[in-house]
């Protein structure tokens, strides 16, 4: 089995929604987050999805849900107080309810609705082989890594072998699990903030899939009306047949 992990806990401070969570928003008559999860659920390398939501909006989830035809299981459960906790939920309930050891697991921001179903199918493709995977985009300008406001040539990094990390990250369940328990209570010198971080932090190496497209994360006012530009101009491509 392969289960598509959406994590939808994020209460949307920067977008300044006067409290609502930016993944509720609409475009275009329909939710950041059903655009999302409908990614995952015309995706024919996923078989079922688990949405960690907050708490206190689960039963409006339950109820948006049913207004959109998907076709795939969609399990709304709580989200925990982080990203890791939110993982932690969804692994714990994937096992509860009857995740094996072997199964593929692709985790996925809920305001990242421009993923590719490619994409998707070669996280799973690649953490079935490998046992991991995480998806990076290609930088397109030069970058420095410097420690303070000045640099040298040393802090100029290659454009080819640098990336921004971007969205799934995939495990099978056993090293997700492992990966978990081996940073527990650890005092690492950054957040370990996502699953890749935790698993690297442990000396393991992750292979990674590429992707080039506008896989945005909305996080901003200015992000939301970049979504809308985009989401129009993939309409305008499927009625000219551009695709």
């Amino acid at each position: 089995m392969n289960y598509g992990l959406i994590l939808a806990g994020g209460t949307g401070q920067r977008m300044r929604t006067s409290g609502m969570p930016k993944q509720f928003l609409m475009v275009y008559g329909k939710p950041i987050i059903i655009y999302t999860i409908e990614k995952f659920d015309t995706c024919q390398d996923i078989d079922e999805i688990v949405v960690a939501c907050n708490p206190q909006y689960i039963d409006y989830f339950n109820e948006l849900i049913r207004k959109y035809p998907l076709t795939k299981k969609v399990s709304i459960i709580p989200g925990g107080k982080d990203r890791q906790g939110s993982v932690q939920n969804g692994v714990d309930f994937i096992f509860i309810n009857g995740g094996k050891e072997d199964d593929v697991v692709v985790i996925h921001d809920g305001v990242r609705p421009l993923i590719e179903r490619d994409v998707i199918s070669e996280n799973v493709r690649v953490a079935a082989k490998e046992g991991c995977a995480m998806t990076v985009k290609p930088v397109i300008e030069s970058v420095v890594v410097c420690d303070g406001n000045v640099s040298g040539f040393d802090d100029f990094k290659k454009r080819d072998d640098t990336y921004s990390l971007t969205s799934p990250q995939s495990f099978k369940l056993s090293v997700l699990v492992k990966a978990y328990k081996d940073v527990e209570g650890v005092d690492a010198p950054i957040p370990l903030l996502d699953a890749a971080l935790a698993y690297t932090y442990m000396g393991n190496k992750i292979p990674l899939v590429k992707e080039y497209n506008h896989n945005i994360k909305i996080t901003t006012p200015e992000d939301y009306y970049i979504l809308k530009a985009l989401v129009e101009l993939q309409e305008n491509k499927n009625i000219f047949g551009l695709n």
